[in-house]
Order: C-alpha cells, then structure tokens, then sequence
C-alpha cells in the first residue's frame, strides 16, 4: 500500500484548521503521513493542534520563512511515496478523495501527477460554485495556473526530477511554479472527473488580497521564464475563461453574463439549504 504524505502549512487559521485536519483524519485511506507546520500561530491554532496532536504523524511549532518555506520543512520531514499539501484553510472534499487517487496512480503506473476537481467554498464554509472538469493541456498550463492545489496529488520521483522542493521565493505562485517544472522535467499529468478539493474563498484569502501586488508579479516572472513571455492580466484570464467556458468566445461571453445571475441566485439557495451543515463539515455523522 502506498504511503501518503499530506503537508499542511499553518499560520493564524484558527477559524479553519480544525476543519482541514479532521478532512485529512477521516479518509478511509490507511497510509497517510500527516504533518502540520505551524509557524507559532498567535490565535486558537495551538489548541486544535493540542486537540489532534496523538491523531497527526507529525506536529512542528516554529517560526518559518513563509508559505514555502513551511511546505518544504513538511516535506524534507516525509516518506510517502505519494505527495500532498493541504493548507490550512481548505480541506477534502470526502472522505475518500486519498483512496481515489492511489487507485488511480496504481491504475496508470505511468502517471506521476493526478487532478481531480475544486468546489469554491465560502468563509462559513457554504457552497459557493465547481470548477468543470478538463482534461490536462499543456499549453493551458503555460498560460494559466488552472490545477487546483488542493486537489493535486504527485509522485515523489517527479519532485526530486523537478528539482526536491518548493520555491521559496514564491509567496503567491508556489503551487504554479512547481506544476511547471513537473511538465519541464517530463511529468505525466492526469485529470479526473472527481472533486477532490473544497477551496475556501473569501475577502482575507490572499487570492484576493496579494493578487496584484505579489500574485501578478510572480506569474509574469514564470511566464517569461517558461512560456518566453509574460501574459497581461487580461490574457490570464481570458485563459482562465477558456478553460471554465470552452473556447469559443462568443458562448464565452454568453455564458459569463447568464452565470454571473445563476450563480448568484444559486449561491443563495445554496447557503440557505446548507445553513447549519456546511459542505466543509462533511464528516459530521461519519
């Protein structure tokens, strides 16, 4: 049975993390290496950790340099054959997301790197919309960072391939930076139709608030160095449209104005029929 490391990179979400532990803790998969590198949180972290300490594989409290720097310490700690990091805001989408994709890396002895699908959550942990499904695409790659984190699994050869770490100078476009040295050093990439992922969205996520001071920067940077150019933030997500909406633009641009009201209006629906029973507490009665 493979060995599964999940890292998980901790700083001051204590309003979250209990919830991103107990989505690892519950899988019905038997061979995971847990780690969680908190980097002395100041809020209600030290008590979740203290709660599930004797259930973790590893628990490290110090100081770090960052995102980065966290993941690479979890890692450099680490057996698993199979690799994962799960921060602390975000969690599986089921119970059975780890089991998935062993049995498809065991189904595709040749597949070093497998993707399944992201559900956007809200802050109270609510529906909020789905990424489609889309089989992986190189180019797309190149120009967009379109593989949800949270639900990306990987094999340990193609990391030490791709150079056996996380960039650290990277506090926005890590996960961007690592897919595209799996696919410089040769990975074989593979989606499926599966959601792996609940990926919380919400006013403090640094995917709204470092977005155009740091997140923007980073792509450009990785763009000219992997691509031979850096995209404007237009091309990025005209990219980011094709891949939710398909490539021709004028469903494009039909679909973006239906979907903004649907989503809306759904969205609504959605948090009122879950209130009580968030889709990031799906382990309650398990």
């Amino acid at each position: 049975m493979l060995k599964v490391t999940v890292v998980t990179p901790s700083y001051n979400q204590g309003n979250y993390i209990e919830k991103t532990i107990l989505s690892v803790l519950k899988q019905d998969y038997a061979n995971i290496e847990y780690i969680v590198m908190d980097a002395k949180s100041i809020d209600a972290t030290g008590d979740v950790l203290n709660k599930y300490r004797s259930q973790i594989a590893t628990v490290v409290q110090e100081k770090d340099e960052g995102q980065a720097d966290a993941i690479n310490k979890g890692f450099a700690l680490s057996s698993g054959e199979i690799m994962a990091y799960l921060n602390s805001d975000d969690c599986y989408a089921h119970k059975s997301v780890i089991s998935h994709a062993v049995r498809t890396f065991n189904e595709h002895p040749d597949v070093d790197v497998v993707f399944g699908k992201r559900q956007f959550i809200d802050d109270d942990g609510s529906f909020s919309r789905n990424n489609p499904y889309r089989e992986f695409d190189s180019d797309t790659l190149l120009h967009d960072c379109f593989l949800p984190q949270e639900s990306v699994f990987w094999r340990r050869s193609i990391y030490e391939r791709a150079g056996n770490m996380v960039d650290k100078s990277h506090q926005f476009a890590m996960d961007y930076n690592l897919w595209l040295r799996f696919h410089r050093a040769g990975g074989k990439f593979m989606a499926v139709n599966e959601v792996y992922g609940l990926f919380r969205f919400y006013p403090d996520q640094k995917t709204h608030t470092i977005w155009k001071t740091i997140g923007l920067p980073e792509i450009a940077k990785l763009q000219t160095e992997f691509l031979g150019r850096a995209l404007s933030e237009t091309e990025i997500l005209a990219a980011d449209d094709k891949f939710m909406f398909g490539a021709d633009p004028r469903h494009e641009s039909r679909a973006l104005a239906a979907g903004q009201q649907l989503w809306q209006c759904f969205t609504e629906h959605k948090k009122q029929s879950l209130k009580g029973h968030p889709i990031d507490q799906w382990w309650i009665g398990s």
